[in-house]
């Protein structure tokens, strides 16, 4: 018996656990293919291929770089075209319906060796590419220019990647995004009635039931979330309020980049080779640490299609329970997690 759930987050509408649609998994997996013989522009000593770094991790003052951030070769926006002085953001101005496409796109490389997937990352790899995440907000922030910066990372071609060797990207804007409002206005709302942040709330609530958690270590968790849009959807969060991304202390960026790795070879695992996406929300550098608002990363394989139900409702359809994905997922765990 197929059900209505509603995310309490975005307010967004599911449908989940269709019987006549839960065929295999694995029927739904479109398997990303490798092109070796082809040069790829991320491989270490093709640097020469991109627009210059922008920033550079190296291992241990090593000359060597571990993590690689440069500017998008194709950016949807440009750094070098100013905010026209009469155009303000969409979302204060929506009679004008326009602004001028200013923003930063830029590419983090998050290895020199040629691998596709974030699973493939060594510890070394991983915890330097959430570093990377963190001090690229920060620096960005700085600049006093923008308002929000969307990180995301699509692998495979079926989730929209252009190039096969691990990457992510993110888009400096001078806005905020229509989603983050809506999370920001349902926070808002939760947080005057209750007097408690919304998302810890439900954290806690998950780690009571443990049916939709897939995995947890001392500072964050893993989830299922109870309104999944999508089969295998998984939810990284930290288990104490936190508002932004860029405050994660140094010394817990390696537990959380070993757990999303973790989560990503867990998907793997229970699907096989599939594409998936994956990104942050955390919290508009415009706005004060909000009690409210909590940030997340939300991860899920690309197993199904969005068709004209969704795009016509905006009310996604899941043909797999949150409660079973999670328990697959919990089986999938590697013997050290």
């Amino acid at each position: 018996m197929s059900e209505f759930r509603q995310d309490p987050l975005s307010r967004r509408w599911v449908i989940v656990g269709c019987d006549g649609r839960a065929v295999r998994p694995n029927e739904f997996v479109e398997a990303t293919t490798r092109h070796s013989d082809l040069p790829c522009p991320f491989c270490a000593g093709n640097e020469d291929q991109t627009p210059p770094a922008v920033a550079t991790h190296s291992a241990n003052g090593s000359g060597h770089w571990t993590v690689r951030v440069v500017r998008n070769k194709y950016p949807a926006l440009t750094t070098e075209q100013p905010p026209c002085p009469t155009c303000q953001p969409l979302e204060t101005n929506p009679a004008q319906g326009q602004a001028t496409g200013f923003g930063c796109h830029e590419v983090i490389i998050e290895s020199p060796r040629h691998v596709a997937s974030l699973s493939e990352l060594t510890d070394l790899e991983v915890e330097t590419t959430f570093r990377a995440y963190r001090d690229r907000i920060r620096e960005l922030k700085a600049e006093g220019r923008y308002q929000y910066v969307q990180i995301f990372k699509n692998v495979g071609a079926a989730a929209g990647a252009s190039l096969e060797h691990v990457h992510s990207q993110l888009i400096a804007l001078p806005g905020v995004p229509e989603v983050l409002r809506q999370e920001l206005a349902a926070s808002d709302d939760y947080f005057r009635e209750h007097r408690r942040p919304l998302l810890p709330d439900l954290i806690a609530k998950e780690e009571a039931e443990q049916s939709r958690v897939v995995a947890q270590t001392a500072n964050f968790i893993a989830f299922c979330p109870y309104a999944s849009r999508f089969p295998y959807e998984v939810w990284l969060a930290p288990r104490r309020h936190q508002p932004r991304y860029e405050d994660v202390q140094t010394g817990e960026l390696g537990e959380l980049s070993r757990l999303a790795r973790e989560i990503v070879g867990c998907m793997e695992r229970a699907v096989g080779p599939t594409a998936y996406t994956a990104f942050l929300h955390t919290l508009p550098f415009d706005m004060p640490a909000y009690d409210h608002y909590h940030w997340h990363i939300e991860i899920f394989p690309r197993l199904t299609k969005v068709a004209g139900f969704e795009w016509g409702t905006g009310c996604f359809i899941n043909p797999f329970l949150p409660e079973t994905a999670a328990a697959h997922l919990r089986t999938s765990l590697s013997p050290s997690s």
